[in-house]
């Protein structure tokens, strides 16, 4: 690093040129996906998938070369802390010029009306649904049939619910307008950039102590009539609720903005993340390819030495029929004397030379290597 405020584009190139990205991003106490994204950004090669393996290896790798714009290179891409970490904040330019354009677009409508008009059908679903709800808990009526397939998931009390119907008719009126998918089934589920997140709109409650005769305390939750919407399949769970200063539907655009920024660094995640999987498969692959050759080196080489210990073996016996011969001698089995004693002990060393191998009907059954009677594979 040739300068302790901060990093510039040559200074970048050569750390992300000198270790693996996920290294250095930890080394700089940094995300490694921000940290391609910034080098994506000032056009900063990468190397490519394999590169630091091929290292490891000693294999051959090539660098591409990266020409530094003088006059650029003053500015300061990347700024460090006191402990050498990077300190980087991604300006809000983006998501101020998004603001901009869903404030200022003509297609929408962010204005929450005081009286529903040309409803969603989800919020006719919704308001039938609860009609129905209410009816079945007012009559007791259990075994009352609810169709609950395109209810929203709304969950407040009754002095809320027409400004809670009103809120999500304008956001997914203008959800809709943005090109989000929504569907409706035991949640609602909004989709856009091929991000699928769970919302649903709910009332704050507050614990609120009973008065009981117990040694225990006892808390009910009392609705405080302010609205909240959550999105539930994130960590942690992201909401916009009303505040003293502003009400919920003054937060519209910033929900938007949100989720939409959101979403596409969730979809930039997902690619970065399917990238690395499919380069740690291709050097898994690699390394099991190199593998399975080795494994064959070695029982190669196992077999050979196997076969040439047998033809040790087998001159070992041919030297030894020699000796009887000269001698005269005949072989005992069990203290009587082997018939033919030469010819049979020379078949026998050609039977056990690898070089021969020759067929012995006796013996077809008995494995040369370890001289075992064969397994039979149904044993």
């Amino acid at each position: 690093m040739s300068d302790k405020k901060g990093l510039k584009q040559k200074d970048l190139y050569d750390l992300v040129w000198s270790k693996p990205l996920t290294t250095l991003a930890k080394e700089l106490n940094f995300d490694a996906y921000n940290l391609r994204k910034i080098c994506k950004q000032h056009n900063i090669p990468l190397p490519q998938s394999g590169h630091w393996q091929k290292i490891k290896h000693n294999k051959k790798v090539s660098k591409t070369t990266f020409p530094i714009d003088v006059e650029k290179d003053k500015t300061t891409i990347l700024y460090l802390d006191e402990k050498g970490y990077i300190a980087y904040n991604p300006p809000g330019k983006v998501k101020s010029k998004l603001k901009t354009e869903i404030e200022t677009s003509k297609e929408l409508s962010l204005k929450v009306p005081d009286k529903l008009s040309k409803p969603h059908k989800y919020i006719i679903a919704t308001k039938e649904y609860h009609k129905a709800i209410k009816i079945r808990n007012k009559t007791r009526n259990w075994s009352m049939k609810i169709d609950d397939s395109d209810a929203l998931s709304i969950n407040v009390s009754d002095g809320l619910f027409s400004r809670a119907l009103r809120f999500m008719d304008t956001l997914i009126k203008a959800m809709e307008k943005r090109g989000y998918i929504i569907k409706v089934s035991n949640h609602t589920t909004i989709t856009v950039f091929e991000q699928s997140y769970d919302i649903r709109l709910s009332e704050k409650n507050r614990r609120v102590k009973r008065e009981t005769n117990n040694s225990w305390d006892s808390f009910d939750l009392e609705p405080t009539g302010n609205l909240c919407l959550k999105l539930d399949d994130l960590y942690p769970k992201k909401e916009w609720s009303d505040t003293k200063t502003k009400p919920l539907e003054d937060k519209l655009a910033d929900i938007l903005v949100w989720i939409e920024t959101r979403a596409k660094e969730d979809k930039a995640r997902k690619i970065e993340r399917a990238i690395w999987r499919e380069e740690q498969e291709k050097l898994r692959k690699i390394e099991e390819d190199l593998q399975k050759v080795k494994d064959e080196e070695l029982s190669n080489f196992k077999a050979l030495l196997t076969m040439a210990t047998r033809w040790h073996k087998a001159e070992y016996l041919r030297k030894f029929i020699k000796k009887l011969e000269s001698n005269d001698l005949k072989l005992q089995s069990n203290n009587q004397p082997i018939k033919n004693t030469l010819e049979w002990a020379k078949e026998k060393a050609d039977w056990y030379d690898p070089l021969i191998e020759k067929e012995v009907k006796l013996l077809e059954d008995i494995d040369r290597e370890t001289l075992e009677v064969k397994r039979n594979k149904y044993w």
